[in-house]
C-alpha cells in the first residue's frame, strides 16, 4: 500500500477516505468489547441530543500543530452524530500533561457539572512519565470509578499510546494492567488504543512514524482518527442495535 505524507492537510476524495478508513479497520478486532448503555439508547430513540465529556491530558486537548477538528474527540464527535443519526456534543476537557490526580480533582467542575451522558476518560500517559510508581495514581483511578458510578454515569476509558517514551518505560505494564482491570471491576468500557496502535504496525497498515509525531510522543492525525472512528464504533455498537454505517468525507491520511 502507498503511504502518502501530507503533513496537516485534508483530503476528501473518496478512493484517500476509503483508504484510511480501511487502514483503521484493520484494527478493529481489538479495539475492545462494547457493553449496554441504556442511557444513550434511549436518547436515540427519543431524538435527543447525546452530551459525551472527553477528560483527559494532550490525547484529549490537542498539540500546536494539530487542527483541533481532527483530533480523535472531535472525530468521533462526527462519526457518532453520522451513526447514530441523533445530535452529538462532545464537550473537550483535555489538559496537556495532566496525570490521573490532577484530571481526578477537576472532575466535580469538568465532568459533573456539565451533565454528560457519557464520559470519554483518557488516562494513564503522563503518570507513567512523570512518576516513579503509579500505585497512588491508579488509587485515584479506582476512586474516580467509584463516583461515577454513584453518579450513575457510564464511562469509557482510553489507555495508552503507542510511542517510544510510553513504550520504554517500566510503568507502562503495570498502568496497563490497572486500566484492564479496572475495566472488568467496575464493569466500564474499556478502548484498547495501545492495541490498536500496535496491531495497525504489525500488519503494515502503518509505520511507526505513520501514528507518532516526531517528538516520540503524541499521535499524528491518522492515529486520532483511527481512535475517534474506532472509539465512536464501538460506542455506536453498544447504543443502537444496529447502528448506521456511513463514510466520513474529511479524513486525513498521514
Amino acid at each position: 500500500m502507498v503511504r502518502l505524507a501530507i503533513g496537516a492537510s485534508i483530503l476528501c476524495g473518496s478512493a484517500l477516505a476509503g483508504m484510511a478508513v480501511e487502514r483503521c479497520s484493520k484494527a478493529k478486532a481489538v479495539a475492545g468489547l462494547e457493553k449496554s448503555l441504556p442511557v444513550l439508547q434511549e436518547k436515540v430513540d427519543l431524538g435527543e441530543p447525546i452530551r459525551i465529556v472527553a477528560l483527559g491530558s494532550s490525547s484529549v486537548e490537542g498539540t500546536p500543530d494539530m487542527p483541533r477538528d481532527q483530533l480523535f474527540a472531535s472525530v468521533m464527535e462526527r462519526e457518532l452524530a453520522r451513526q447514530m443519526l441523533t445530535p452529538v456534543e462532545v464537550v473537550n476537557k483535555g489538559k496537556g500533561g495532566e496525570t490521573i490526580p490532577k484530571m481526578v480533582d477537576r472532575i466535580e467542575r469538568d465532568v459533573l457539572n456539565l451533565k454528560p451522558d457519557l464520559v470519554v476518560w483518557q488516562l494513564g500517559v503522563n503518570d507513567v512519565l512523570q512518576m516513579d510508581g503509579v500505585d497512588g495514581a491508579i488509587a485515584r483511578m479506582e476512586a474516580a470509578l467509584e463516583t461515577f458510578r454513584k453518579a450513575k454515569l457510564p464511562v469509557v476509558l482510553v489507555d495508552l499510546q503507542v510511542s517510544p517514551l510510553v513504550d520504554r518505560d517500566r510503568d507502562t505494564p503495570v498502568m496497563q494492567a490497572a486500566i484492564t482491570e479496572a475495566g472488568k471491576k467496575h464493569g466500564v468500557m474499556h478502548f484498547h488504543r495501545q492495541a490498536i496502535m500496535k496491531r495497525l504496525i504489525e500488519t503494515d497498515e502503518a509505520k511507526p512514524s505513520d501514528l507518532v509525531q516526531a517528538d516520540g510522543l503524541h499521535m499524528t492525525q491518522l492515529a486520532h482518527f483511527c481512535t475517534g472512528k474506532l472509539l465512536a464504533e464501538q460506542i455506536a455498537g453498544s447504543s443502537v442495535s444496529k447502528p448506521v454505517a456511513i463514510s466520513a468525507t474529511r479524513i486525513p491520511v498521514r
